[in-house]
């Protein structure tokens, strides 16, 4: 009898604001999926591939930027149970009557207007997130046939495929995440769009922003906040749109504060859980 291959699911206690400094220590790390939950991430690893040694190596250095980081799981699972129970609980999202972003294997339990297939890594979800789904929201409610977009940390390429299928010419997008830059490939080609967006696999700060219509950037606060006189070059000369999501509702205030020095006006916000999502336009 062949023996099933075991991994091993290991839960980081970590602030969502802290992620992203967290992944500049994972990255090193040799694990082949991760979830991102609220103020936790699950980094699944082969179980040859996680011991005492990583574990104490890990935690050490990841404990020297954020020393409340611990873990509070660890747990083995076998490899058919956990892609079978994974793919089970992923389910279709409603974003609108007329948009929902799927899996293709829930693809045909949905019947909508705009039906947006993702394929995700492990790494990514298919709009989950009260983050993407406030997004997508504004994206339908904006976007408009013949606009050129730029969708700044792009994960599975959903924001650009949205805007992509609502009649966007061309949809820049891109992360600096090698995973999330083929996954948004792939799941561009699934939705018959990859005419339309350009993918690039770059961080914020090196990204080269062209003249564009629309911008929507769903990530931290730091980054957005030091980004913003980059969106604003981008924008201006069309009293362009930007949409930002990622950002709690503790932050709300400093954000628009910013957001106004920078020459954005508050049009909408939306919110959700611990969550908010802004709808600027470039004055």
């Amino acid at each position: 009898m062949v023996s099933m291959k075991k991994y091993v699911n290991v839960s980081l206690a970590i602030l969502e604001e802290d992620f992203e400094l967290a992944y500049a220590v994972l990255i090193d790390y040799n694990f082949i999926g991760m979830e991102e939950l609220f103020d936790e991430i699950i980094l699944s690893f082969a179980e040859e591939q996680w011991n005492d040694e990583i574990k104490n190596n890990l935690m050490q250095r990841i404990n020297t930027i954020l020393p409340n980081t611990k873990i509070i799981k660890e747990e083995i699972i076998e490899e058919k149970n956990w892609i079978e129970e994974w793919e089970k609980n992923v389910e279709p999202i409603k974003i609108s009557d007329n948009i929902i972003i799927t899996p293709a294997w829930k693809a045909s339990d949905t019947s909508v207007k705009l039906k947006i297939i993702i394929n995700p890594k492990m790494a990514f979800g298919t709009g989950q997130h009260a983050t993407t789904k406030l997004m997508a929201k504004l994206v339908e409610k904006v976007a408009k046939p013949g606009q050129i977009w730029i969708d700044a940390g792009t994960g599975t390429g959903v924001l650009a495929i949205i805007a992509a299928k609502l009649g966007a010419e061309k949809v820049f997008a891109f992360d600096n995440d090698e995973w999330s830059y083929d996954n948004a490939a792939d799941n561009a080609n699934v939705n018959g769009v990859a005419d339309k967006i350009e993918i690039s696999l770059s961080g914020i700060n090196e990204y080269d922003f062209p003249q564009v219509d629309c911008i929507s950037a769903n990530m931290f606060l730091n980054l957005i906040i030091h980004s913003l006189p980059k969106f604003y070059n981008s924008l201006k000369n069309n009293n362009g749109i930007l949409l930002i999501s990622g950002i709690l509702i503790y932050d709300r205030d400093e954000l628009v504060i910013k957001a106004a020095e920078n020459n954005f006006k508050l049009i909408d916000e939306l919110h959700e859980d611990e969550w908010c999502c802004f709808h600027f336009i470039a004055t």
